[in-house]
């Protein structure tokens, strides 16, 4: 199987205020709005993000009674620092502050308002310790 494209769902009782944390922190476009159900986007991205009302028919019923979401999106950007500045401002606490990695990433976690965890990725160069020690020169 070769999906066309991609799309992560997040459940909650308030899809206008989570969609409209993506669009305010995250420069999403709405292309759907039902009320019941919001499809959000980025250009023309081949991924969407949807926000569904929980309880909704179409939604099944244990998905509907999960509460606490163990989700994680990444979402990568050009300047963390930039958006972790940005949420601060705007009053969306951080869960983490923004850390440098040794493989390749700075990044801080945040979380949506029904819950969704977010973690919010620049790539940068790794250490060159860490390259070589977990991928040694082919002989």
């Amino acid at each position: 199987m070769q999906p066309a494209a991609f799309g992560a769902t997040v459940v909650t009782a308030r899809p206008a205020e989570v969609a409209a944390f993506y669009k305010q922190h995250f420069d999403l476009k709405m292309t759907l709005d039902l009320g019941w159900f919001v499809v959000l986007r980025r250009g023309e991205a081949d991924w969407e993000l949807a926000i569904t009302q929980r309880g909704h028919e179409t939604v099944p019923a244990a998905v509907s009674a999960l509460t606490e979401s163990t989700n994680v999106f990444g979402f990568i950007v050009e300047d963390v620092d930039k958006v972790a500045a940005a949420l601060v401002e705007a009053g969306v606490e951080l869960e983490t502050e923004p850390v440098t990695e040794v493989f390749g990433q700075r990044h801080f976690f945040v979380r949506d308002p029904e819950g969704t965890w977010i973690d919010v990725i620049q790539l940068v160069a790794p250490d060159p310790a860490w390259l070589a020690a977990n991928f040694p020169p082919a002989e």
